[in-house]
């Protein structure tokens, strides 16, 4: 009768092993056709991808033997990671300069209601 019990749990925690797999994968074929579509209309590229380009880059400068450390890394504004100092630049960054701002505060007056 043990026998029987353990067999019948082990059989139940398998399947929900199993529909719990098959919900995680529905869900990250989900977000990638999600991702895939915003990455289309927007032009934002998908966080996962950012991440993926920065670690790749990432090894390829601590394999080229160029000793570079965390720190030498900076985040440009179109969302890539470069180095501060080291390598050129081989495309030109188009990058959007703030000239003027205004800043203005707005004071509203409180009224009392009225009974």
């Amino acid at each position: 009768m043990a026998f029987f019990t353990r067999l019948i749990f082990a059989l139940i925690g398998m399947a929900f092993a199993v529909l719990f797999a098959v919900g995680v994968l529905c869900w990250l074929a989900l977000y990638v056709a999600f991702a895939s579509l915003r990455w289309l209309v927007t032009g934002q590229k998908p966080q996962v991808l950012m991440m993926w380009q920065q670690i790749k880059a990432m090894r390829k400068g601590m394999q080229s033997g160029q000793g570079s450390s965390w720190s030498s890394w900076s985040r440009t504004s179109d969302g890539q990671w470069h180095e501060a100092h080291g390598h050129a630049q081989s495309k030109a960054l188009k990058v959007d300069v703030v000239e003027d701002v205004v800043v203005r505060e707005v004071h509203e007056q409180r009224q009392l209601p009225k009974d």
